[in-house]
């Protein structure tokens, strides 16, 4: 599948067979919600969705974090 967005250039998403995880073998979607923590604590998020992602994106891309993030191997 391509995509075009935030990173602003087309990208493929590759999908490897044997790193998806076995039907009903756990929760496939999450649904995050904050406000109860916004309420309760007064916190707010530093960043919104698409900021958050920017940044997540900027940090990947410095060559010095580059070496940190190890794609060989599947992390959970």
């Amino acid at each position: 599948m391509k995509i075009a967005g935030l990173m602003g250039r087309e990208i493929s998403i590759e999908c490897a067979d044997e790193r998806k995880r076995p039907e009903k073998s756990e929760v496939e979607r999450l649904l995050a919600d904050n406000s109860s923590a916004q309420k309760i604590l007064a916190w707010k998020p530093a960043w919104n969705l698409d900021e958050g992602l920017k940044e997540t994106i900027k940090w990947f891309s410095m060559k010095e974090n580059q070496s940190l993030y190890k794609s060989e191997i599947y992390n959970i």
